[in-house]
C-alpha cells in the first residue's frame, strides 16, 4: 500500500534511487548514489511540481514531475513548488563536466548512455503541449499500479489546472508500452542519429477526451 503525496526537499536521496531503478541495470557504488541524488534532485527543482509514491513505512518508491510551457500558461510556468538551488546546480554541472564524480565503470557506461539518447530529444515536438511529463520513474519492486497511481494523480493535477495536452519523451530502448495502455498517443517519432535502429518517441495523452477524478490517490 502507498500514499502520493507532494514532493518534499528530503526526498532527493530516496527519488535518485528511484531514478537509478527506472534507468539502470549495472551494480552502483556511494560515488554512483551521489550523482544520482544531485540528477534527481535537479531534475525534479526544474519542474513545476512533483509527486511521490510513498509506503505505509514512509519509504519513497516512486515519483513523478511536470513542467508547464509558458505559452499555455506565464503564471503556471513560473510557479516552482520546490525551493530551487542555484548553488548546487552550478556545483553539479561543474562536477559532471570536469569529470569528478568518479564514477564506477560499469555505471559510467550506462550512464553516458543513457546521456547521449538525452540528446534526442526534441524540444520543438515535445514542447507543443501544455504540460510535460518529465520523468516517471519507480523502485523495481513496488511497481504494481504504483506507475498508473503516479500518472493518474499527475493528469488530475493537469485537469484541475486547465491543462489539455500533456506529452513526453521516451525511445524504443524504454517502456513506451506502458504509456499506450494508459491512454498516450504516439505522435513523433525520429531514428537516432547514430544509426543504432532505435527511435525517440513523443507520445500525447488529450485530457478533454479522458475523464478522471481529482485528488490524492491511495493504491492498495
Amino acid at each position: 500500500m502507498f500514499t502520493v503525496r507532494p514532493y518534499k526537499e528530503e526526498d532527493a536521496a530516496a527519488c535518485g534511487d528511484c531514478f537509478y531503478e527506472g534507468f539502470f541495470s549495472c551494480s552502483v557504488d556511494q560515488n554512483d548514489k551521489i550523482l544520482l541524488r544531485d540528477y534527481a534532485q535537479i531534475l525534479i527543482e526544474k519542474c513545476n511540481f512533483t509527486y511521490v509514491a510513498e509506503t505505509e513505512d514512509h519509504q519513497v518508491v516512486g515519483f513523478i514531475c511536470g513542467k508547464y510551457d509558458k505559452r499555455f500558461s506565464k503564471a503556471l510556468a513560473a510557479q516552482y513548488e520546490t525551493k530551487k538551488h542555484y548553488g548546487r546546480w552550478c556545483k553539479m554541472f561543474l562536477k559532471f563536466y570536469l569529470k569528478r564524480y568518479k564514477m564506477s565503470a560499469p555505471f559510467q557506461k550506462q550512464f553516458d548512455a543513457f546521456f547521449r539518447q538525452l540528446q534526442e530529444r526534441d524540444k520543438e515536438t515535445v514542447g507543443k503541449c501544455d504540460l510535460e511529463l518529465v520523468a516517471l520513474s519507480s523502485r523495481r519492486n513496488y511497481r504494481k499500479g504504483l506507475g498508473t497511481a503516479l500518472v493518474t494523480q499527475f493528469l488530475n493535477r493537469a485537469k484541475a489546472d486547465g491543462a489539455d495536452r500533456v506529452r513526453l519523451f521516451t525511445n524504443t530502448l524504454a517502456s513506451w508500452e506502458f504509456y499506450e495502455k494508459r491512454g498516450f498517443k504516439k505522435v513523433a517519432e525520429k531514428p537516432f542519429q547514430d544509426g543504432s535502429g532505435n527511435q525517440s518517441l513523443v507520445y500525447e495523452y488529450v485530457l478533454k477526451e479522458h475523464e478522471y477524478e481529482k485528488g490524492d490517490m491511495v493504491h492498495q
